[in-house]
């Protein structure tokens, strides 16, 4: 089978930091099965078209689209026609598009793709607008403008929210077109069915990077100074990191040498910060936070895993999500998670057995759910035997890429079925 992906990954043997870090381990997988061929084609920095194959994958490496930085995401017809000429050289059986908030489904929308092609949702732009405040107050919002605000507006919360809400009319567009639709949870289904698009619906699962299958699971340590791990893919309110260090100036009073250690680039202390960085910046001064708070930065696989091996508690604080990887990978490990009640969170793990869930907005019964975990050693242990054992059914690599190719082979089918 001709498998071609378009995705904003670029496959290397570089130790990857960015989102969708699932897709190389799951490519890598379907590309040793016998039968099958590969393709990948993604956008880059550079001004021509680049061969750039990896293992098993073949891939090409396409000039980006400047004019869909402008367009939300909508590509032009100069990039579809060039992603095409490509397409018809490698004539696939199917097309996998990932994600909605790419550029990659406006070239199907446009009719450039002719194949059996399957759209896979990972974010869903029009469902996180309306949790995109992560629960701030209109005063915190307001807090969050600068004079650089005031002079480059799309920099601020509220630009950007609408930012979310024009990709979203583009986003619905692409779910009313495709034929073919994948979802990771049942929650991202019912956002789907409420736009009321007529599409094949099909259940895909998550592959998680080496490292995490080969890592030693979790201990419990006690210790009057505990380790909170949480990540943000970027200074985002619905990630929640605001919530987190509200909790942290709680437990902060039981455990005055806690730290919350936070991977993911928060802009935090540089140039590039914007107003919701420096508004993250001013609890941390408010609640007296400077030597409670580790800033990592963009990290590794192997990197994660040290630091769910060495923490206490990961903590989960989004407001909003479709699956959650960083829920997965903390399970895996068999890390006792405190998660927030939102989004499709709760589909993965059963509360109080496998996870200990809070209300988004409650930072006070999220910080008691953490005492809670580092003061409870039976339960700690507990939660941390039932996650590792879900996450090791759930994510097994045979399971998924037993999955992905009953996705791929159902799609088929249908497509022969109504030719």
């Amino acid at each position: 089978m001709k498998i071609l992906w378009l995705c904003n990954s670029k496959f290397s043997s570089d130790k990857i930091k960015t989102t969708g870090s699932w897709l190389q381990p799951l490519c890598e997988q379907l590309s040793h099965i016998e039968g099958n061929e590969l393709y990948n084609i993604t956008e880059y920095s550079g001004p021509k078209i680049i061969r750039d194959n990896f293992k098993n994958i073949q891939q090409w490496c396409v000039p980006q689209d400047k004019h869909a930085k402008n367009n939300h995401q909508i590509a032009s017809d100069e990039f579809c026609k060039m992603v095409a000429d490509i397409i018809e050289d490698i004539k696939p059986d199917i097309v996998h598009v990932w994600g909605t908030e790419t550029i990659y489904p406006s070239i199907y929308n446009k009719g450039y793709i002719k194949y059996p092609s399957l759209l896979e949702i990972q974010g869903l732009l029009s469902s996180y607008y309306h949790f995109y405040y992560g629960g701030l107050t209109f005063l915190e919002i307001l807090k969050c403008m600068r004079l650089k605000e005031i002079i480059l507006p799309w920099r601020c919360l509220f630009f950007k929210r609408r930012v979310f809400k024009k990709r979203g009319l583009t986003e619905f567009e692409s779910i009313k077109r495709f034929k073919n639709i994948a979802v990771q949870s049942n929650w991202t289904l019912e956002q789907l069915q409420n736009i009321n698009a007529d599409f094949n619906v099909y259940h895909s699962k998550i592959m998680l990077r080496e490292a995490f299958y080969d890592a030693e699971p979790w201990k419990y340590k006690q210790t009057d100074a505990p380790v909170i791990f949480t990540t943000a893919s970027g200074a985002i309110p619905y990630k929640g990191i605001q919530l987190a260090l509200k909790a942290l100036a709680l437990i902060k009073k039981t455990y005055p040498k806690v730290t919350l250690h936070i991977a993911g680039d928060m802009h935090i202390g540089n140039l590039l910060q914007d107003g919701f960085s420096i508004y993250i910046n001013s609890l941390i001064k408010k609640y007296s936070l400077e030597n409670n708070v580790v800033l990592l930065g963009s990290i590794n696989a192997n990197q994660i895993v040290e630091e769910l091996q060495s923490c206490n508690v990961c903590l989960i604080p989004s407001f909003v999500e479709t699956y959650c990887l960083a829920f997965a990978e903390s399970m895996i490990i068999g890390v006792p998670t405190v998660v927030s009640y939102a989004g499709a969170m709760p589909e993965l793990a059963n509360d109080k057995d496998e996870a200990i869930f809070y209300n988004s907005n409650d930072f006070i019964s999220c910080s008691q759910r953490i005492i809670e975990i580092v003061t409870n050693k039976k339960l700690s242990q507990h939660l941390s035997v039932r996650c590792r054992e879900r996450s090791m059914i759930e994510n097994d690599i045979s399971t998924v890429v037993s999955n992905q190719m009953t996705v791929y082979n159902k799609l088929l089918k249908k497509n022969d079925e109504v030719k």
